[in-house]
């Protein structure tokens, strides 16, 4: 009889022991409000914050959500309004907090502020294969014990930092730049990105796995690596955006000009659509392979979607 009591208390002990290491991570503290409209016609995106604490500047709730599951822009169905309406962030982590459970927290906040709830579902999409051209790649190694490039045009710069993850900052207005590491290309990526009025520029020290990753947030399609380059490589891409950017849910919009307030979405002002830029360059798809030696090769394949069935457009009360 003593035995099966104490079974029976074991079983509540673990039970209990379980529910508390089961809750979802949080932060300490956190305010989410609606950002201010932009008063001069510029729109600023911006992720980052220092060590132990997450500070986001007019993010849209596509961002956050894309951020909080680690998938891409294109990865997010849902209303429209999911990437027009901006929403500054700020939080603190619990002390000791590693940096991987800052997208936990991010979900539990979205749960909390959003209401969002969600479900996964697979779709066959339009995708690009990274691949090779046809005479052979022309890619140049970095230097190994080159110093990072840290600084490029003026304009916006992020750098990722302890307590943020990923960090980029996106700024609307004729000439622009997205920089520092964890930018356009993902964590761990040294890249600057240019969008000025005549064009687009792209550089830096990255993997062809990397240069997938910014292509992807370019194109607003999933980019494949299938170059089997293994290495590090100095890019230098310079580049006039056609229709095939058009479409994208990345870098395109984060960056656009003018459009409704406070969104990302431009109405016909963004840096693709400026009209001396239209022939003053190749495409991305021509320069790389005339600077690369690569190819993005269009093809169709399954791609994971988060189908967003319920949010609030205004959070709750802080």
């Amino acid at each position: 009889m003593m035995r099966a009591v104490a079974g029976v208390f074991l079983t509540v002990l673990t039970q209990a022991a379980f529910g508390q290491a089961g809750a979802p991570p949080s932060f300490d503290v956190a305010s989410v409000k609606q950002a201010a409209p932009p008063t001069d016609g510029r729109i600023m995106r911006r992720m980052g914050g220092d060590a132990g604490m997450v500070n986001y500047t007019n993010v849209t709730l596509k961002m956050l959500i894309a951020r909080a599951y680690d998938v891409k822009d294109y990865q997010v169905s849902g209303p429209e309004w999911l990437e027009t309406e901006g929403y500054d962030v700020v939080a603190k982590l619990p002390p000791g907090t590693p940096k991987e459970q800052i997208p936990q927290m991010l979900q539990t906040l979205l749960a909390e502020r959003f209401k969002v709830e969600l479900h996964r579902e697979n779709k066959t999409l339009p995708m690009y294969a990274l691949v090779v051209a046809k005479n052979g790649p022309k890619l140049k190694e970095a230097e190994p014990d080159a110093p990072a490039d840290g600084a490029g045009a003026s304009g916006g710069r992020a750098a990722a930092t302890a307590g943020s993850g990923p960090a980029y900052a996106a700024v609307g207005g004729r000439g622009k730049t997205l920089s520092g590491p964890g930018g356009p290309g993902g964590p761990g990526t040294n890249m600057n990105m240019n969008f000025g009025p005549k064009g687009r520029q792209m550089s830096g020290k990255m993997t062809m796995a990397q240069l997938a990753n910014a292509l992807g947030n370019l194109t607003g399609r999933p980019v494949t690596d299938l170059t089997e380059q293994k290495g590090v490589y100095e890019v230098e891409l310079n580049w006039t955006p056609d229709d095939r950017e058009q479409g994208g849910m990345g870098l395109g919009k984060m960056a656009a000009m003018g459009g409704p307030a406070p969104g990302g979405a431009a109405s016909g002002d963004g840096p693709h659509a400026a009209p001396e830029a239209q022939d003053s360059g190749p495409t991305i798809f021509a320069a790389l392979q005339e600077k690369l030696g690569l190819k993005l090769d269009p093809r169709k394949g399954p791609v994971e979607i988060l189908v967003i069935d319920r949010a609030e457009k205004v959070p709750t009360e802080n």
